[in-house]
């Protein structure tokens, strides 16, 4: 079974020698098969689990991750952590081709396609293409993004609904979005994951502005200047904090976006007037 899923701009080919379940959420990231793509990962199965004498980087999570000849090898656990299901092999230096080895006792793990992205690393995948995640909601209004990111329960999807509600903005994804430099400018990508929100567009927009988001009695904002939004976009960002290669990288990306993109506070309630005061303020700044 071949299908290449288009997501934050990457044309993702995956491989594999059975049938799976596509989940709804990635039917409008597929692309047509005969399309080039830019990322090949092949699942292969194995009978017997691998015995690494390797080196390891990391041991936690349900998860080790090997220092292999040609790169990273990460091998996924169970609850028990005496039993793998199966591993990642990085296979190029380019980010090109992966495999990911399944065992046959863990071949029913592998049902739908939100499974199959479990395995494969996709944040690693993307970082390697220079693009991060971020936790937030994002909304197109004017053909431009607006992202809304704060801890969860602090009121994201509140806000994007209330901008959908009274401003007829576009909710493309409600709690994460890619993010990467595209001809120059930093765009919102739409992502088959979102939580419980269960919003997932396949649209791109350059990115008008991001709000950080607090709870408050009164309706306030302010502008962050460049190290208080770096604070507060890292830490909603997608990490794997044992790759110093993988956060310098993001550290970078983000400093990088930040030189391009306006990042606010929005200490609000959830109402009409939260939406104005937002709205009158990035409207304002871009005249």
């Amino acid at each position: 079974m071949r299908n290449i899923y288009n997501i934050a701009g990457e044309k993702i080919l995956i491989e594999t020698p059975f049938e799976y379940k596509k989940d709804k959420n990635f039917n409008k990231f597929e692309e047509n098969e005969n399309v080039s793509y830019d990322i090949k990962v092949k699942l292969i199965e194995k009978d017997i689990p691998y015995k690494f004498q390797l080196p390891i980087i990391y041991d936690k999570n349900y998860r080790k991750i090997y220092k292999g000849e040609k790169g990273l090898i990460r091998e996924f656990t169970g609850l028990s952590r005496n039993r793998s299901y199966g591993c990642l092999f990085e296979l190029s230096d380019d980010n090109s081709y992966y495999e990911y080895h399944y065992y046959t006792h863990a071949k029913e793990s592998l049902k739908n396609t939100y499974n199959i992205f479990e395995r494969i690393a996709f944040e690693h995948i993307l970082y390697k293409a220079n693009t991060f995640i971020l936790h937030s909601s994002y909304i197109k209004y004017k053909d431009s993004a607006i992202l809304f990111s704060a801890p969860s329960g602090t009121g994201k999807s509140t806000q994007a609904s209330l901008w959908e509600k009274y401003e007829n903005a576009e909710i493309i994804n409600g709690d994460r979005v890619g993010i990467n430099a595209n001809d120059g400018k930093w765009c919102a990508y739409g992502l088959p994951f979102a939580g419980s929100s269960n919003i997932y567009k396949n649209i791109t927009t350059p990115i008008k502005a991001i709000i950080i988001l607090r709870q408050s009695k009164e309706n306030f904002i302010k502008k962050l200047n460049k190290t208080e939004g770096f604070k507060y976009i890292y830490s909603e960002t997608t990490m794997n904090s044992w790759n110093k290669d993988y956060v310098n990288n993001i550290i970078n990306l983000i400093m990088d976006m930040l030189d391009k993109v306006d990042v606010y506070m929005l200490s609000c309630r959830p109402d009409k007037d939260a939406v104005k005061l937002l709205k009158e303020k990035i409207e304002g700044e871009s005249q």
